[in-house]
C-alpha cells in the first residue's frame, strides 16, 4: 500500500511515497515516526474507499475534504474528552482532599447514654 523513499534531506526529513486511493503522494517524514504516518496513511485511504463506495457520483476532491472533515471531527471529538476526563479528575481530587481532611480530625468523644430504662 505505502511504501518510504531511503532519501534523507538536510534537516533529517526523508521523502514518504504513500498511496491513497491508487494515487501516490510524496511527503516529508522525521526518522522513526513512519510507522505513525503509515497508520495515518492507511486510516486516510480507507476513510475515502468507504466515502467512495457509499457516494459513487462525489470527485476525488470532494472525497478528500469530507474525509478531513470527519478526521479532523473525530480528532476535536477526541480532545474534548479528554478535557472532560481533566475535569472529572480535577473533582476526584478535589473529594479525595476533602475526604484527608475529614479522616485528620480528631475524633469526637463518644456520648455514653444516661437513660434510664423503667421497668
Amino acid at each position: 500500500m505505502s511504501s518510504i523513499d531511503s532519501k534523507a534531506d538536510a534537516l533529517g526529513s526523508r521523502p514518504a511515497r504513500l498511496k491513497i486511493l491508487n494515487k501516490e503522494v510524496q511527503i516529508a517524514c522525521k526518522p522513526g515516526e513512519e510507522d505513525d504516518l503509515m497508520q495515518a496513511a492507511a486510516y486516510i485511504d480507507q476513510s475515502m474507499r468507504d466515502l467512495r463506495r457509499r457516494n459513487n457520483t462525489s470527485s476525488i476532491e470532494k472525497i478528500a475534504i469530507v474525509t478531513a472533515i470527519n478526521t479532523a471531527n473525530a480528532l476535536l471529538k477526541s480532545r474534548s474528552q479528554e478535557g472532560g476526563d481533566e475535569a472529572v479528575l480535577s473533582r476526584l481530587s478535589a473529594l479525595n482532599s476533602q475526604l484527608d481532611e475529614l479522616l485528620a480530625e480528631p475524633e469526637l468523644p463518644a456520648v455514653e447514654s444516661t437513660a434510664e430504662t423503667a421497668e
